[in-house]
């Protein structure tokens, strides 16, 4: 179909595994939705991670029939960008690069949270590459966590898998006097080739993606792997964490919904079912699926529907 002439709006969810891209007509409704490859802003930088997200949103536009120069707003809500700077630099390039004057980059949690409660007052917990809560209460938005893979994201995929290489690791430390291969072991090299003599230059020269390992892990949990029931268990304290001191930071008078977002919780799995349990066990929340995804969220920021960025206040806890 072309869509050459049709006015529209693009919304995205910019994280580390995956970005997703929809295209959504000026009257709001989803005509297009695309998923590429995630780019980790953190580690490109802001000049190679336009480029890169451009050529796809180039692309997706061009598959749907649209003509790029009908855009009439662009929201990337952005995984790792967390500095005000960061955003102003991107929404300059991006500019530039589109020719999409109505642009606007924020944090992929704001996006989220507007996508889950439309504006109404609710939580986010958001765990897939990395991890992050946001809560929106009293016009007021408290983040908890998102300090980033090298010294925080508890309980999300990247960090599991960093967890596990830990173990594996002190494993092939004392494999001389077991003498035998644990089961995590043996599916690391089963997988993914890693193995004790190669493990540093897979995982450090090769740039290994850590969050792949999380299946694996995942995997033996459910099969009553000791070692990796531990580590999801400790996955689920450290999300719980992130909720419990949201309660006590924001001191909600109401009964908070909270979703889940992010392939990690609101996927299938042990981890997620655990996590679920304990979510209920709290008086002071209230387990919700979300309203629309994130990439609807940025689509909402974007339109001109909402007032929701210019009453909100951002709390730097």
């Amino acid at each position: 179909m072309n869509f050459s002439g049709t006015k529209f709006y693009l919304g995205a969810d910019s994280g580390g595994t995956k970005f997703e891209l929809i295209i959504v007509s000026e009257y709001g409704r989803l005509i297009r939705k695309f998923k590429f490859k995630g780019i980790h802003y953190s580690v490109s930088g802001p000049v190679s991670y336009c480029e890169s997200i451009s050529e796809y949103i180039f692309t997706a536009v061009k598959k749907a029939g649209f003509d790029i120069n009908n855009c009439k707003g662009l929201c990337i809500g952005l995984a790792g960008a967390r500095e005000e700077s960061d955003r102003r630099k991107l929404k300059s390039l991006f500019r530039k690069k589109s020719g999409i004057r109505n642009t606007l980059i924020t944090s992929d949690a704001l996006t989220a949270l507007y996508g889950a409660f439309e504006g109404r007052s609710g939580i986010i917990l958001i765990s897939g590459t990395g991890s992050v809560l946001y809560g929106y209460y009293n016009n007021k938005i408290n983040r908890v966590g998102g300090w980033g893979r090298v010294i925080g994201d508890e309980g999300s995929g990247y960090w599991i898998g960093k967890k596990a290489l830990n173990i594996a690791a002190k494993e092939y430390d004392t494999s001389f006097l077991t003498k035998k291969e644990s089961e995590l072991s043996e599916l690391l090299r089963v997988k993914f080739g890693i193995n004790r003599l190669n493990l540093n230059d897979r995982i450090f020269k090769n740039k290994f993606e850590i969050q792949k390992i999380t299946p694996v892990v995942l995997e033996l949990a459910g099969k009553n792997s000791e070692v990796c029931k531990n580590i999801v268990s400790e996955a689920v304290a450290d999300l719980m964490y992130h909720i419990n001191a949201y309660l006590n930071i924001a001191r909600p008078e109401i009964v908070m919904d909270i979703s889940l977002i992010g392939s990690l919780v609101e996927n299938e799995n042990i981890l997620s079912r655990k996590l679920k349990k304990e979510i209920m066990k709290l008086k002071k929340v209230k387990l919700v699926e979300k309203k629309h995804s994130p990439a609807y969220g940025a689509y909402l920021l974007i339109s001109g529907s909402t007032n929701f960025l210019t009453k909100i206040k951002i709390e730097k806890n």
